[in-house]
């Protein structure tokens, strides 16, 4: 007798080999046989005929950070089939955290990202270990495995400082970081387009590295460009994990702006031959043309450095805000805002949390400004001015052809690059990127069937084996007796996502089960309310 027996259907195992038709006996939360045909008794029985059997898809590059206390379910995400997420990513986790800094580090979470359950945010915790203890005592919908943030750590240690550190704050750094990564962090996380990180010099990202390859542990970056000076910022990525002997995770590789636009070869030029060089290198991308950010970003940094009280007051002030537009002027002049990356026909407004602004949700800033009568920018320093600071974007200024390059490399892993959201509750919200929702069944529908980019035991491999490697996850990411039973079944021929940039809030289709741990959470399109995750 077992406690689950899966019959008849098509195993793609995680590994890249073909799909061949196999049933799976588990018991204890664990796969126990495997055979093309088990005869054996189960109080369960799922028949998976015309059905993909494969292992849970782990999300290495997500930010369900804190929207997991919110709704602990983790809907969108669970209902993809994703059963384990690397959260923290961008340099933004929920710890360490200090009282001496901790209006800046709220400054830091909400203008940079919709990072979630902030009122709260250090009264139940403040350093990494109790932040993983806190999470541990809730019931948990999806597996996590939280990395340190550099602008959560830079933000306890120095506030909004933008200075080189002092000797003892990059001590008080390393100190945080290596308590982090001792408590069960599995590594840190940069996001250097983002104030305050943006501040930070190589020295100083190769030194905190080398914490981080003492300890055998992750940098994922979200590098310093990823538009105008993309290849320096993929050089000084490569230079951090070099020096400093870490492995290095590139999340969400992409080429923005149509100045980068088929310059694929180019890109893989570099990586490719640093990981001749011995660089533990690898990489992630999610399968959209547009990303998701702050609309600070179309502002000077300075403008930003000192938090939203500051922010607001500096774009209230006439000469200021007229010195603002002048410097913006100017960059846009030699071709280095933000603006030249994407203009405002390709800006959509994504998360607004006023009453008096959220009907502007889902709508282009060029049209917004054009139906006011009023130059863009002085309507976003508005806005800005409304919102303090906290208004969230979808920039379309990816090319398709260069998404479909990317993921056809043999080293490139699935992630989604989003948070756990739901179409209830308070997480229903807004008008994320559809990524929150579908980006997993999207490779699978999209990407495999309609486009044959790949087989799909090549896209599944991208989405379970490769990341559980690079995460160190020995019984999770393949299918295997032995392994946790963390297992997706899908329909191969109705696989889907339905989420789109008009309308996110959407689950998606073709994933019928999705068991965690041997017990069933998704079944035909149901969550079942029994919550499996942990932390790992």
């Amino acid at each position: 007798m077992v406690d689950l027996l899966i019959k008849n259907g098509q195993l793609v195992d995680g590994t890249g080999t073909p799909a061949i038709k196999m049933d799976i006996a588990i018991s204890d939360g664990k796969i126990v046989d495997m055979a093309p045909v088990l005869k054996m008794e189960s109080e369960q029985i799922i028949d998976a005929s015309g059905l993909i059997v494969c292992p849970g898809f782990i999300d290495i590059h997500s930010h369900t950070d804190a929207t997991i206390i919110v709704n602990p379910r983790a809907e969108s995400k669970i209902r993809q089939g994703v059963t384990t997420e690397v959260v923290g990513n961008c340099g933004m986790s929920a710890a360490p955290l200090t009282q001496k800094f901790m209006p800046d580090l709220k400054d830091h979470l909400t203008i940079n990202s919709d990072f979630g359950a902030m009122e709260t945010l250090g009264d139940s915790w403040q350093t990494f270990g109790e932040y993983i203890d806190y999470l541990n005592a809730l019931p948990l919908g999806i597996n996590m495995m939280p990395l340190v943030g550099f602008g959560t750590l830079r933000s306890a240690v120095m506030g909004h400082k933008v200075d080189v550190p002092s000797a003892e704050e990059m001590a008080e750094m390393e100190h945080l970081l290596e308590q982090s990564l001792d408590a069960g962090a599995a590594g840190l996380s940069t996001g250097l387009e983002y104030v305050p990180e943006s501040f930070a010099k190589t020295e100083e990202l190769i030194q905190l590295c080398k914490v981080v390859a003492r300890k055998d542990k992750l940098y994922a970056t979200h590098m310093r460009s990823e538009a105008q000076t993309l290849f320096p910022a993929v050089e000084e990525a490569i230079q951090t994990a070099e020096e400093s002997g870490c492995r290095l995770q590139i999340s969400h590789l992409k080429l923005g702006g149509e100045f980068n636009w088929g310059k694929t070869k180019k890109l893989f030029d570099l990586l490719e031959n640093a990981v001749e060089r011995g660089v533990r290198l690898s990489w992630d991308q999610y399968p959209y043309t547009a990303w998701g950010t702050g609309l600070v970003d179309y502002i000077p940094a300075w403008v930003t450095k000192s938090g939203h009280e500051e922010l607001v007051r500096l774009l209230q002030d006439p000469s200021t805000r007229k010195k603002i537009r002048a410097e913006i002027d100017a960059e846009i002049e030699t071709g280095d805002h933000a603006f030249n990356t994407a203009s405002w026909d390709n800006v959509q407004i994504a998360m607004i949390r006023s009453k008096e602004n959220k009907h502007l949700m889902g709508r282009r800033i060029a049209d917004i400004a054009e139906e006011r009568g009023v130059d863009p920018f002085d309507f976003i320093f508005d806005l800005l001015i409304a919102e303090k600071g906290m208004v969230k974007t979808l920039v379309f200024c990816m090319d398709e052809t260069d998404i479909m390059t990317i993921l056809q490399h043999p080293q490139t892993i699935i992630s989604s690059d989003a948070r756990a959201v739901a179409t209830y509750g308070e997480l229903s919200k807004g008008s994320p990127h559809p990524r929150y929702y579908g980006a997993f069944p999207r490779i699978l529908g999209k990407y495999v069937r309609e486009e044959k980019l790949m087989t799909l035991e090549t896209a599944i491999k991208k989405m379970t084996s490769m990341p559980a490697k690079i995460m160190g996850l020995d019984t999770r990411g393949t299918i295997a007796p032995g392994m946790i039973a963390d297992i997706t079944i899908f329909n191969p021929d109705t696989v889907i996502d339905m989420a789109s940039f008009e309308n996110p809030h959407q689950y998606s289709r073709g994933i019928e089960k999705v068991i965690m741990a041997g017990t069933i959470v998704i079944d035909q399109g149901k969550h079942s309310g029994k919550m499996m995750g942990q932390i790992i």
